[in-house]
C-alpha cells in the first residue's frame, strides 16, 4: 500500500496537468504546495483514543533472564 500523502500528491499533479496549471519542468514544489492546501489527515489506529475503545491497558510482557 502506498503512502496516502504521496498518493494525494500524485493525484494533485495529475489534476494540475489536466487543467494546464502544471507543465513539465515547473518543479515538484509547486505541486506539493497545491496538495498541502487540499490534504486532510485522517485519524488512524495507534493513538490514545484507540486504547480507550478497546477498553483496557496493555499487559506487561515477561523479560528473558540473562545468563551470567
Amino acid at each position: 500500500m502506498a503512502n496516502k500523502w504521496l498518493t494525494h500528491v500524485k493525484s494533485t499533479m495529475k489534476s494540475m496537468k489536466s487543467k494546464g496549471t502544471y507543465k513539465k519542468g515547473d518543479g515538484l514544489k509547486k505541486v506539493i504546495l497545491a496538495a498541502k492546501k487540499t490534504y486532510k489527515k485522517k485519524g488512524g489506529a495507534g493513538g490514545p483514543e484507540s486504547m480507550e475503545e478497546v477498553g483496557g491497558r496493555r499487559r506487561k510482557t515477561r523479560r528473558r533472564k540473562t545468563r551470567s
